[in-house]
């Protein structure tokens, strides 16, 4: 029965575009809803009894499309029906400016798009065979590229959209390569086919074509260039999609490629250890020097990208040492940060789209002082900084715990080269969650605190309730995993368990768990009590209004205020060898007597990818016109050309090359 809600979910989303416009959106809801109850109760039956097999019902040259549901394909399956449900929500209020200006077919294919993403990444994590998962691993990037240039009258967002299409398809042609090569070996074109393939191989190079084709999709840097541009250029709605399951869609392939590993475990996970830490530390830095709050979100998903490799890379070293307690953390600690991540980074998306629905600005240069027309979005947005910050009471802090766990268990049983990578782990874990913290009191306090930097063109108020009921489902839910986290880490060891042949006695980590959440409960408690507290006392006294406090300094205007270029300044220098800082100023001349107006503009380019990625096509394009040459514009040398080609096959068959 659940099989036919999912696909005439599908089918019927065609009429999208034969509805008027004002119940487009109820339709695009309504399916969201069937795909969601299908999937959730297949995810919810699996983690509660035994894999499940499907018929899809479309057959392709490798024969029918069977959807098998393991519990690491129900794991993300509920991970992506949250996000994608809040996402459809938040979508309702969102959209309603642009209604009267976009074209009725327009807002068809944006809904249409959006929903056929949600069952593309579905179908990624529930079928087994090369071809369906190519297929549907396409389809998610055809329909986010369509829904990344939802503004495609910007030149920019066109450029961006194209830029992110090339590069998810150069991923696709990686994992492609990746099947082939195992199917090449072993006649089986799926991830059956790469398990026996690692059981008769060396196991290194086959898994780096994975992790290079999975990671574009997840952000590792160097594979990263694509999310600081793609994100900011999308609508709300969507970043908080592709940020918070999409960029998983690669963590799920490296995952699901990762439980597969026979040998060469060692190596390839201090690489995959030191692309997390790399990835880790490079995002935050580079999150703290922007200046756009939309683009500092998307370097601090490369961040968060970069814990859960760290995580990852423990469990493949515990595999690879036959420490079944170390696997369980990191795997463990890796999966429940993918869900961690996945609630507070849309939260932080959706709270960034409220910013820019009621200023029309998102550059921290132009803002401040919103806390106090938008209480709620401030409220929201402070919570899940303190979450994606792994500050207590809040979810982030439970799967970071877990995969301290496994580099102390790690550290605390093995040998002295061994324990200098463990101590290095744990020191770039802490040094990530200093600067994320000192990133987001910068993103709080410049766009929510202080007074605002630029007179907006009408007054800035709440956004509607409807904008506000994913933040609350949302925080909801991450407190529950703060607050309850036995229960969640728990469903995460179910997951693991079907990868792993020995016993792992859950007790002693249940009962450290359990200490979390009842200092977790008290914390909460004393919070509350403060709060009650001084809503009493403040009620008991008139409370006046009036500008924030200028620190016993009230001459000065907004412009004495931080901005995002000084209150980075003091990580600037360090931050000299991945991040290329320009001034954009032009001096006063000292024969100026009356100088006219001056602008001072700071820029931070990515360093990191101008030497890996822009370097090769600044060549490229460098080089494009010497090949000139070849238009000459005589009718003669354009016949030439193919008889010079033909000439040129003939001569390699005669050598026996082709």
């Amino acid at each position: 029965m659940m099989i036919v809600f999912f696909k005439v979910a599908l089918l019927l989303s065609f009429g999208m575009f034969f509805i008027p416009k004002k119940i487009k959106y109820n339709l695009g809801l309504a399916l969201h809803l069937l795909l969601i109850i299908s999937t959730t109760s297949w995810a919810w039956q699996v983690l509660t009894g035994d894999t499940l097999t499907l018929e899809l019902g479309i057959t392709t040259w490798s024969g029918p499309i069977k959807l098998v549901i393991d519990p690491l394909s129900a794991y993300f399956m509920l991970i992506i029906n949250i996000i994608c449900f809040c996402g459809i929500l938040y979508a309702n209020g969102y959209l309603k400016p642009y209604l009267p200006k976009k074209r009725s077919v327009f807002i068809s294919l944006h809904l249409f798009s959006f929903l056929w993403l949600h069952g593309a990444m579905l179908l990624v994590v529930s079928v087994q065979d090369g071809i369906a998962f190519l297929l549907a691993w396409e389809l998610m990037s055809l329909f986010s590229f369509i829904l990344v240039i939802f503004e495609a009258q910007k030149e920019s967002t066109l450029k961006t959209g194209i830029n992110y299409l090339l590069q998810m398809h150069l991923g696709f042609a990686l994992i492609m390569l990746g099947f082939l090569i195992a199917a090449n070996q072993t006649g089986d074109l799926s991830f059956e086919g790469i398990s026996k393939f690692f059981s008769q191989s060396n196991n290194t190079p086959l898994f780096l074509v994975f992790f290079a084709g999975f990671g574009i999709k997840a952000g590792f840097i160097p594979f990263h260039s694509w999310l600081p541009r793609a994100h900011p250029a999308a609508p709300s709605h969507v970043s908080g999609v592709m940020s918070g399951v999409m960029i998983k869609m690669g963590i799920y392939g490296i995952f699901r490629i990762s439980t597969l590993l026979e040998n060469d475990l060692q190596m390839i996970g201090i690489i995959v250890l030191s692309a997390g830490i790399v990835s880790g530390l490079l995002g935050v830095i580079m999150a703290i020097m922007q200046h756009d709050l939309k683009r500092l979100l998307a370097y601090h998903s490369i961040e968060n990208i970069g814990i859960i490799g760290i995580g990852i890379g423990i469990g493949i070293l515990g595999k690879a040492n036959g420490e079944t307690t170390m696997m369980i953390l990191g795997w463990g600690g890796a999966l429940l940060h993918t869900l961690n991540h996945a609630l507070f980074k849309s939260l932080l998306f959706f709270t960034a789209g409220n910013v820019f629905y009621a200023t029309h600005k998102i550059n921290m240069d132009h803002l401040g002082g919103l806390a106090k027309n938008m209480r709620l979005t401030a409220i929201s947005f402070l919570i899940g900084a303190l979450a994606i910050s792994g500050i207590p009471p809040f979810n982030g802090f439970i799967s970071e715990f877990l995969i301290y766990s496994g580099i102390i268990h790690h550290m605390s049983g093995s040998v002295f080269s061994s324990s200098i990578l463990s101590v290095v782990s744990i020191l770039s874990l802490v040094l990530i969650g200093g600067l994320c913290i000192y990133c987001f009191t910068k993103a709080f306090g410049l766009s929510f605190l202080g007074t605002r930097r630029e007179e907006h063109s009408h007054p800035v108020k709440e956004v509607p309730a409807i904008m506000l009921i994913p933040a609350f489902l949302l925080i909801v839910c991450m407190l529950a995993i703060g607050l309850i986290p036995s229960f969640f880490v728990n469903q995460v060891i179910i997951v693991l368990q079907t990868f792993t042949d020995n016993s792992f006695s859950i007790e002693p980590l249940m009962h450290s768990l359990n200490s979390v959440s009842q200092v977790n409960i008290i914390l909460l408690v004393i919070i509350a009590a403060i709060v009650g507290l001084r809503a009493w006392q403040q009620s008991l006294v008139k409370v006046t209004t009036g500008p924030t406090w200028g620190c016993g300094y009230t001459a000065g205007d907004f412009r004495h205020q931080y901005t995002p270029t000084s209150y980075a300044d003091s990580l600037r220098e360090l931050a000299d060898p991945v991040i290329q800082y320009r001034r954009i100023y032009k001096s006063f001349d000292e024969h100026e007597i009356f100088p006219p107006p001056k602008k001072f503009q700071t820029e931070n380019n990515d360093l990191v990818e101008e030497k890996t990625i822009l370097s090769w096509v600044h060549l490229i394009v460098n080089n494009l016109p010497k090949a000139g040459i070849a238009q000459s514009g005589v009718i003669n040398h354009y016949l030439m050309y193919p008889m010079l080609f033909l000439l040129l096959i003939g001569f390699l068959i005669l050598i026996n090359v082709l």
